[in-house]
Parts: structure tokens; sequence; C-alpha cells
């Protein structure tokens, strides 16, 4: 499997869900200035909260930004012989399964199918990440009270 169509596969991803966000944006935005938004009474909060909304929708969407400009500009290492880090692929035996990790600085949480494998984005972050920053293929790892796998392969 190959770290260039994940990249590619995680950046349409996180490109659809900054075009869900857009959307989300301006539908509050639109009820946040709406006539019928207008408060009738001191009480009557539907406008302001629209506007908190269409606040929160913004905020996201940059730091989403954010990240889908750093993975376009982000190049996995070769991990060969070398300690888990960023950019790394990791395959590992947890709870009697085998899993798919890949280390980046950003996505995490987002689950791909790829090859008909699952793989798992997480970030340094992360407790899983962590956890295996510094392994190598072999190494035992453990996280939380009771998890624990061991690193199959880095690549």
């Amino acid at each position: 499997m190959k770290k260039t169509t994940i990249n590619q596969t995680l950046l349409a991803e996180l490109e659809n869900d900054l075009r869900r966000l857009q959307a989300a944006n301006k539908d509050a935005s639109a009820g946040a200035t709406s006539s019928e938004a207008r408060a009738e009474t001191k009480w009557d909060t539907c406008g302001l909260e629209a506007s908190y909304l269409a606040r929160g929708h913004a905020q996201q969407f940059k730091a989403l930004a954010a990240s889908v400009h750093e993975l376009r500009a982000f190049t996995a290492p070769s991990f060969k012989d070398a300690p888990i880090d960023v950019g790394a692929l990791v395959e590992v035996e947890q709870g009697g399964e085998a899993m798919l990790f890949y280390l980046l600085p950003c996505g995490g949480g987002t689950e791909l199918t790829i090859e008909g494998r699952e793989v798992t984005v997480i970030t340094p972050e992360s407790p899983v990440g962590a956890a295996l920053l510094n392994k190598k293929a072999g190494d035992s790892y453990s996280f939380r009270a009771g998890t624990s796998g061991k690193v199959l392969s880095v690549c």
C-alpha cells in the first residue's frame, strides 16, 4: 500500500469536509442575518445563536483548511529500520486483530478504506500515536489502562 495513495484519499476526504463546512457556514450565516431571526423580545436569541453557530463553522473551516494545506505539502519519509515518527504507516496487532495506523500531523481519527483494508489516521497527540512514537517493528506498546499491542511492520 502506497502512502501517496493514502495521502490522496485523505486529502479528498478532508476537501469534502471543507465543502460541507462551507455550506453549513453559509446556511448558518444566512439564518443569522435573516429578517426572521430578528429578535422579537429581549429573550429571543435565535439570531444570536445562529451567529454563534456560523462563527463556530468558520473556525472549524479555518482549522481544517490549514490541515489540508499542511497535508498537501507533506511528503512521508521511509521508515526502514527507523523508529516510528510522523509519516509512518504502521501495522499492529492489537486485541488479536491486525490494524493499520498512519501517523500524520493532521487528520487524526479519519478512517479510510484503501485496497480493501481499513487505515486509521492518527496524530502524535492521540493515545495510540503517543504510544507508537519511537517504536520499531517487533516492539510492544501500551496505552490507557490495559490496552496493548505489538508493532508488526513499519514503512
